[in-house]
């Protein structure tokens, strides 16, 4: 692309927008004609579909942030280009280069199942844990070979309008993916989270997504809490690469 592509240009005339309330990162899918149509507009080259995609192909993005901070119960408009947290790095556009390389082939699915088929208790019987058979959630241990404590995770599974909080909906959550997870090998821990209708990046892995379930439990973050009952829900309905759900 010719350099005046790493021109910073207007925010408000930026094509291709997503709007986020915690998780910036989860962005809208960008159709490949749509992209095509957009470089093609302001380069010196005609761009189309398969050049888009021929191998080794470069093009630039740009990354900016139009964010609300929040100060007590004041709050105020800022705008920013995306960085490495913790780095201090700041950056104006990510180069994108198209990659053809073939893909290692599919690995078998891992199974997960929802809430609606966890609560029941006899459900546990139909199936073979192979990770292990123990699990803790807010702090209490729960064994799921003993017929008291598959009792004890079916009333954590089981809403109730009286007490159905931002809590609560998370605990839910996070006690079926955690019997999912005990379904299957200690690798799915190492399961990166990837739509697969989009082929979004959520840039956490099984463990990561537990871990920071757990956390946002702990602090009782309500932003965090709603965040990690989204992605875990999604989880439990097998809507993530290398998951199945029957």
């Amino acid at each position: 692309m010719p350099d005046e592509s790493l021109e910073r240009g207007s925010p408000g005339l930026y094509d291709f927008k997503a709007t986020s309330n915690v998780d910036p990162t989860h962005l809208p899918t960008i159709l490949y004609a749509d992209l095509a149509s957009y470089l093609d507009e302001d380069s010196i080259e005609d761009v189309d579909v398969a050049k888009l995609l021929s191998d080794g192909f470069q093009f630039n993005i740009f990354l900016h942030l139009d964010t609300v901070v929040t100060n007590g119960e004041s709050s105020s408009n800022e705008t920013a280009y995306p960085g490495i947290p913790g780095d201090g790095i700041w950056v104006r556009y990510v180069p994108i280069t198209v990659d053809c390389t073939t893909p290692p082939p599919p690995m078998d699915d891992y199974d997960v199942f929802t809430i609606g088929f966890w609560k029941n208790i006899f459900n546990f019987d139909k199936v073979t844990f192979s990770y292990g058979t123990v699990l803790t959630i807010d702090g209490k241990t729960y064994d799921v070979t003993k017929l008291e404590d598959r009792q004890a995770l079916s009333v954590l599974l089981n809403p109730s309008s009286k007490s159905m909080t931002e809590e609560k909906r998370l605990i839910m959550q996070l006690t079926a993916a955690k019997i999912n997870v005990l379904l299957n090998d200690a690798d799915f821990q190492n399961l990166d989270l990837v739509y697969k209708d989009s082929g979004v990046e959520v840039r956490l892995n099984v463990g990561e997504m537990i871990a920071g379930a757990e956390a946002a439990l702990a602090s009782k973050n309500i932003d965090q809490m709603k965040y990690y009952q989204k992605i875990l829900d999604d989880f439990n309905n097998g809507l993530f690469v290398g998951t199945s759900h029957d």
